[in-house]
């Protein structure tokens, strides 16, 4: 009642005026009964008190809000003005609740990948430990493990610039996208000779899209990772590139072990290994998880199709016209 008084004195001091002036200009115009203009003075009084207080019967949910009685909001006013004015702070607080809800998911998520990433990287560690203590420091034992190491990094550094927010370090530009592919086929060198995967490249000369450098550089890295891993010895993968109704398109082809039916919708999950992870040892279950991320971002469509002991194609379509 007092947050509804402090809001609503002045409404009721000028209703009031009104109705002194009134009553003033009478008495004085037309020179009547005094104590009759104050009588009603008094009624009009009572009248404005009265409705006053039935203004405050209808909206009095509401400013047991406002006073602090309560801190939730429910739809029991009958004046219109405050039942939309409860449905919009409801609403407003149930957008809170859902962003509180999604930053608590994606930190959970973050946490736990980061608690099975350190996992997996005590395994190259222990690795690298081994040969040093038995003096055995072959060089390319060394380039594989420390290879996985760098590898395992730039998915954690990616992963956490995502959750932290994609448009802090986002830049489009006109690329050529045979550049970006050469860049990442050179970089994952080593991992293509250690699984004995031949990489060929078929890009259009020229070809180029608009996007940012380095989110797509890491999504083709992802994408060829997973390939050269499920790969069979002695094959090859291919990075073709062309234009297809009027848009740039890369496809990833591998002649590896292939996703099985039953894993093939749910690989894009987060933390998602499939019978191939498992066999593996190795999967953490976020690259495909994160590519698809940053392929959503950069308004790339990401397609995936298998068949087993055939192999893997993964295809990029890029949205801007060549």
């Amino acid at each position: 009642m007092k947050v509804y008084a402090k809001t609503h004195w002045l409404q009721f001091l000028m209703a009031f005026g009104v109705q002194l002036f009134t009553v003033l200009v009478l008495g004085l115009a037309r020179r009547e009964n005094w104590q009759l203009l104050s009588y009603l003075l008094f009624l009009g009084l009572l009248l404005l008190l009265v409705c006053f207080f039935v203004d405050y019967l209808r909206k009095r949910r509401w400013y047991d809000f406002l006073s602090g009685k309560t801190r939730t909001i429910l739809l029991g006013d009958t004046d219109g003005e405050s039942r939309m004015a409860s449905s919009k702070v409801n609403y407003l607080l149930r957008q809170q609740e859902e962003q509180l809800l999604q930053t608590t998911r994606a930190r959970e998520q973050q946490i736990t990948f980061m608690n099975l990433w350190t996992h997996q990287m005590k395994t190259p560690i222990s690795v690298l430990e081994m040969m040093a203590q038995a003096n055995k420091l072959d060089s390319v034992e060394v380039l594989q493990e420390t290879q996985r190491l760098k590898s395992g990094l730039n998915l954690a550094l990616n992963e956490a610039r995502l959750t932290d927010g994609f448009g802090a370090d986002f830049v489009l530009k006109q690329l050529s996208l045979e550049k970006i592919v050469n860049q990442t086929v050179n970089q994952q060198k080593n991992f293509f000779i250690q699984h004995q995967v031949f990489p060929e490249v078929r890009i259009t000369a020229g070809l180029g899209v608009i996007s940012d450098e380095k989110w797509l550089q890491f999504l083709i890295e992802q994408l060829v990772i997973n390939s050269i891993k499920y790969s069979l010895p002695q094959s090859r993968v291919l990075l073709e590139g062309a234009v297809y109704d009027g848009s740039a398109v890369l496809r990833i082809v591998d002649h590896g072990i292939g996703i099985p039916a039953a894993d093939l919708p749910r690989v894009k999950q987060p933390f998602f290994t499939g019978e191939n992870g498992r066999k593996q040892g190795e999967a953490t279950g976020m690259g495909l998880y994160l590519a698809d991320r940053v392929a959503a971002e950069l308004d790339i469509a990401f397609e995936i199709t298998s068949e087993i002991d055939a192999g893997t194609t993964v295809t990029l379509v890029f949205p801007d016209e060549v």
